[in-house]
């Protein structure tokens, strides 16, 4: 039984490498995420791993936002090709182009975070790029928070989104000194925070995070850049 389990899962991975747009010649860094984990995350606390939340709690299965596979990160990636990184996010379902977002969910975000150290544990990521829906439009946007001072500053990416696949591209001089990063995936209820100031965790939410597995990973799930 456990031979056919681990056939069944190389089969499920080679499928979703596949998924993955990465052209010849680029250097790339992936990870695979599990199904049907909306509302948990991972952190790694000590040597070993520590799981929070429960779906069946305040995420319900059976609630709009449990039901957002959308949100349900598979795999993800990250792509260098001379001066340009493209990130993706393959999702367990197609992204809507159309229809209202789940009820009190004023905004959903797909994102990549970017540190020039692994030893954050607390406070928002020096760079940030996110796919953001408000339920009628979506945006790309990089987050370049270095400086430290409000308001930080914004700029605006190529970005795609097809099926259950959504890609952005950078330069690499405007995430200049990352070493690791993380994927996650957000909803946001009460009003949205701008952008270019801190988020206001109190309506923000992780949905999905990317699962402990990273080489790098010490309080967050970091991988390690290509």
């Amino acid at each position: 039984m456990r031979k056919t389990v681990v056939a069944l899962l190389s089969v499920i991975v080679a499928g979703l490498m596949l998924a993955m747009p990465v052209s010849a010649g680029s250097k790339t860094v992936t990870f695979t995420d599990r199904e049907g984990d909306l509302g948990t995350g991972a952190i790694s606390w000590g040597q070993g791993s520590h799981e929070w939340g429960d779906p069946l709690g305040w995420w319900s299965g059976e609630s709009p936002i449990g039901n957002a596979g959308y949100l349900d990160m598979r795999s993800g990636w990250v792509s260098v090709k001379g001066g340009t990184i493209t990130m993706g996010l393959t999702v367990a379902s197609p992204v809507p182009t159309d229809g209202k977002l789940p009820t009190g969910v004023v905004e959903v975000m797909w994102g990549w975070f970017f540190c020039q150290s692994i030893d954050v544990y607390y406070g928002p990521a020096p760079y940030a790029v996110y796919i953001v829906w408000d339920g009628v439009d979506f945006s790309a946007v990089l987050v370049d928070r270095t400086s430290g001072t409000q308001p930080f500053d914004l700029t605006y990416p190529d970005f795609a989104i097809e099926g259950n696949v959504l890609t952005v591209s950078v330069s690499s001089a405007s995430i200049a000194g990352a070493i690791a990063w993380l994927s996650q995936t957000i909803y946001l209820h009460g009003s949205p925070y701008p952008l270019d100031g801190i988020p206001h965790y109190g309506g923000w939410m992780a949905a999905d995070l990317t699962d402990y597995q990273g080489p790098l990973a010490a309080y967050w799930p970091w991988q390690a850049m290509p």
